[in-house]
Parts: C-alpha cells; sequence; structure tokens
C-alpha cells in the first residue's frame, strides 16, 4: 500500500508545473497521510488546486485503523467493478506529489521506510478518483482515492505495488472529459515507467505528527523499531 507521501516543490513551480494555481495558502508535506486535507486537480477544475480528505470518508467509522482499500486502489479493482465506472468517467483526477513511501521487507514483520522520487527531482502525477458525500449537515465533503498499479521491476524489490504515475500526454487524456472509456482503460492497463531514485529513510514517518524534511533524509536503514540493518 501507499500511505505516505510527499509535497515540498515550491509553491510557484507547482503552478506552472501543473498550469493550476492556488487559491488558499499552500504548506509544504513531507508527511501527508489518509484522512488528511491535500492538494488535487479535478477534470472539472484544471485551473485551480483544491483540498479534498484522501481516502473515501463514507466508509470511516469509529476511528479505526483505515483499510488500505479506502485510500488505495488498485488498476485491476478499478477496471472490473461497477461502481468505480461513474468516478472513473466523470471523477477523475490528478494528485500533484514530489516523492513517496514505501516499505521494503527484509525480515518476517521487519521492513525498511524508503523515499521513492524523480531522478530529476520534477513533481509526479499521480491518478486518481474523487467523490462528494454529504454529511448529517447536509455539508459536502469531497475526498479522493489514489490508484495503484502494479510495481515495475525496478520497484518490485521495494513493494509490490506503486502509484499510478502519468506523462503529459496521459495527463492530457485523463483531465479531459472528451476522453472514451476505451482511452481511460488503456491508461490504466499501460505500464508507466519512470527513472525513479530510492534511499533509506528514518522510520519516524509511521509517526503523524512528524511532518518536517528531515524525514526525507538519507537515514542509515532500521526497522520500525529503530534496529539497524546492514540491508539497503
Amino acid at each position: 500500500m501507499i500511505d505516505r507521501y510527499t509535497l515540498s516543490t515550491p509553491k510557484e513551480v507547482l503552478e506552472k508545473h501543473f498550469n493550476a494555481s492556488f487559491l488558499i495558502e499552500f504548506i509544504s508535506r513531507y508527511n501527508a497521510a489518509p484522512t488528511q486535507d491535500l492538494p488535487v486537480i479535478t477534470q472539472d477544475n484544471t485551473a485551480h488546486f483544491q483540498y479534498f480528505k484522501w481516502g473515501l470518508i463514507s466508509n470511516w467509522a469509529n476511528n479505526k485503523k483505515m483499510s488500505p482499500k479506502l485510500f488505495n486502489l488498485d488498476t485491476e479493482t478499478l477496471s472490473k467493478k461497477a461502481s468505480h465506472q461513474k468516478s472513473l468517467k466523470s471523477h477523475r483526477c490528478l494528485i500533484p506529489v514530489d516523492g513517496f513511501y514505501v516499505w521494503k521487507p527484509f525480515a518476517k514483520k521487519k521492513a525498511i521506510p524508503y523515499f521513492i522520487s524523480r531522478t530529476d527531482k520534477k513533481p509526479l502525477a499521480i491518478a486518481g478518483i474523487w467523490e462528494e458525500k454529504d454529511d448529517f449537515n447536509e455539508k459536502a465533503n469531497h475526498t479522493f482515492i489514489m490508484i495503484t498499479q502494479h510495481s515495475d521491476e525496478r520497484m518490485t524489490p521495494y513493494q509490490e505495488n506503486m502509484p499510478l504515475c502519468l506523462g503529459e500526454k496521459e495527463i492530457a487524456s485523463w483531465m479531459n472529459a472528451g476522453t472514451t472509456a476505451p482511452e481511460i482503460e488503456e491508461i490504466i492497463k499501460a505500464t508507466h515507467s519512470w527513472p525513479l531514485t530510492a534511499h533509506p529513510v528514518s522510520p519516524l514517518i509511521a509517526n503523524l505528527a512528524k511532518d518536517s524534511p528531515s524525514l526525507i533524509e538519507h537515514s542509515q536503514p532500521s526497522d520500525q523499531h529503530g534496529n539497524y540493518t546492514l540491508f539497503q
């Protein structure tokens, strides 16, 4: 699963890269996580970043541990489930990130966190879908879910799945309301390969109270309990 990412690229660079503007203050994030308000660009408003909650809020209950199925949606499930087809048709979005975290297993029930980003340090555009639900006070709540795909051969050693990151051509099609269902299906099923780099980071990313540049710094590989290992 992908449950942490970063967005610390300067505001001006993001606005130029995605050709969209922020209407509220932009704050750099180094430990973005499900249930938080995070910027996305929707296909019906490509001119602005909007802040939606990460995760399908309609399914949250009693503060229980959030299921990965509520914030990650793999391409196979997306293609098969009719319940997602409406969102796929008219509620597509882009999730801007400049890196994401994965946990590389190295022993039974142990893993090392790694930070993944483009080698050229440019932002990534992750495909997503969003929904709107009214709460008991008839207030509209907007949420999004990240689409993932099977990892390519370079990412497989770290994790079995990775975000569905789109190139410029795919972004244009993904955000175009006139794109046909077969064309969207082609984007979902295509293999998207990126020049990515990875390095181990501190297991402190597991603590949502931590959100600082130090989280993406290269760290001696250690498991979630702080035990050091020679595996990299």
